[in-house]
């Protein structure tokens, strides 16, 4: 059921004390550089683990290939480094998306997301050249034909058929995820194939630990299945115990739909303790609500408001998922997995703080600038959409405008009036020295953010905006 008006519960959470608005963290003064310097560290510790087991993997791949000789020999050396490579390469991915707090919080996923794009094609690449590479040898070694040479490999390594498996399951996920051909799929499609990857790492770690003399014995082979163990127990630990866990500790359960604008509505939730969560502001949730044509997957959606009782998402009509949820029934149950992300005031460096959204993307904006001038901070709010109408939350943003240290800035019009480019944001806001920036909306707008923020003297490490993709 939707509330066509009910801006009283929208402002609820505005009036509410902002110590509790931002959680048990900003209830008391905190040096946030600090604490940001230790999860950067903890951050940088964590990967460096990961990067000294992938090179122990990679040192004894290079064993193996050195007593080979020829060209049948030099193939299967580079076939067996390949493999080697590409599958620490893939666990490294699965690493990024474990929501391993330590890396959660030190990078945000807008990082964990870049890197997991950039790595993703190497790894499939290799794994597969390490098939190629295989193949070739043993067709060679035969004096057979390529083709003949696939019947080979399966006939003399134990486990192939589950790997190849494996392979093409890893194969349709970088398909998939190919921009051209991910924007024609529904998101449910990508995140089930998605799945599926999973099952072909497991599938292909028998074959490497039956086939060959790698990981087939002795410490090598410990150390390959300890490698595998910490992977998949982070993901089985922080993806599906502890959401679960959480979901059964806070029963979160719909309270009310608000409609903000044609397409825009806010889903209002309640549950128990939930300033035990200590949600930050700008975080978001993985949320999946227990309702027929919602139940299957869970999406990430940025939290606009928290006040310890309740909390509020803000969601445009978008997709399947989205748009079912402005007819989402009171009571419906919620499970989660989170609060996730590091776009929060613990990030702020620096005496400015910009925060710019476009369209929908003004939830986590909204909770930013209510956690920032909390902390007496001075703080620009830039809000762009296409139509008047489009703009919701004004309200929010007047009422702290007048009430805080906050200046807004509502855009309304086409990108050429508003360009968002360096010198339009120069303008509009001055001098950016020393300013921190916070965006969140359309991809390309965010780009175009980021880009106009680079011109204007503002370094990488001070620009955060959130990515949902994994």
């Amino acid at each position: 059921m939707v509330s066509q008006n009910a801006p009283e519960l929208a402002l609820h959470a505005v009036a509410a004390d902002a110590a509790v608005l931002a959680g048990p963290a900003a209830s008391k003064p905190v040096d946030r550089r600090r604490m940001w310097r230790r999860q950067r560290v903890a951050g940088l510790v964590g990967l460096g683990v990961a990067a000294c087991l992938g090179s122990v993997a990679l040192v004894l791949a290079i064993q193996e290939a050195t007593p080979f000789v020829g060209r049948v020999g030099a193939l299967t050396a580079l076939s067996s480094v390949a493999a080697v490579v590409g599958t620490s390469l893939m666990l490294f991915l699965l690493l990024l998306v474990t929501r391993w707090p330590v890396l959660e919080r030190a990078f945000g996923q807008d990082r964990l997301v870049a890197w997991h794009k950039k790595v993703a094609p190497w790894s499939i690449w290799l794994i597969v050249a390490h098939v190629l590479l295989i193949v070739t040898a043993n067709a060679m070694e035969a004096n057979a034909a390529w083709l003949a040479g696939i019947s080979l490999v399966v006939g003399k390594y134990p486990g192939i058929v589950p790997a190849i498996a494996g392979l093409l399951a890893m194969v349709a996920a970088g398909l998939t995820s190919w921009r051209r051909l991910r924007g024609r799929l529904r998101h449910e499609t990508w995140w089930t194939v998605h799945l599926f990857t999973y099952l072909g790492v497991v599938l292909a770690f028998f074959h490497q630990v039956v086939a060959g003399d790698t990981f087939s014995k002795g410490a090598s082979r410990t150390f390959w299945v300890a490698l595998y163990a910490l992977v998949l127990g982070l993901i089985v630990w922080n993806r599906l115990l502890v959401p679960a866990v959480r979901s059964a500790r806070h029963r979160l359960v719909v309270t009310d739909v608000v409609r903000e604008s044609d397409d825009v509505v806010s889903v209002w939730m309640t549950g128990r303790n939930l300033a035990r969560l200590r949600l930050q502001p700008g975080q978001f949730l993985n949320l999946r609500f227990r309702h027929r044509g919602l139940a299957y997957e869970a999406h990430p959606f940025s939290v606009s408001a928290a006040d310890g009782e309740r909390l509020r998402i803000t969601v445009k009509a978008l997709g399947d998922a989205s748009t079912a949820l402005a007819g989402i029934p009171q009571g419906t149950g919620v499970t989660f997995e989170g609060p996730y992300g590091a776009m929060t005031p613990a990030r702020v460096e620096g005496s400015r703080y910009i925060l710019i959204a476009g369209g929908v993307g003004i939830g986590p904006i909204v909770s930013l600038a209510q956690g920032l001038t909390s902390h007496d901070a001075v703080v620009d709010v830039v809000y762009r959409a296409s139509l008047p109408e489009d703009l919701v939350l004004t309200d929010e943003l007047r009422k702290l405008e007048t009430e805080a240290a906050l200046r807004l800035h509502l855009l309304a019009g086409p990108r050429t009036l508003h360009p968002l480019s360096p010198d339009h944001l120069r303008s509009l806001l001055g001098d950016f020295t020393d300013a921190t920036v916070f965006v969140c909306g359309p991809e390309s707008l965010n780009m175009r953010v980021t880009e106009s923020a680079r011109a204007l003297g503002v370094p990488a490490s001070r620009i955060h905006r959130e990515v949902f993709d994994l």
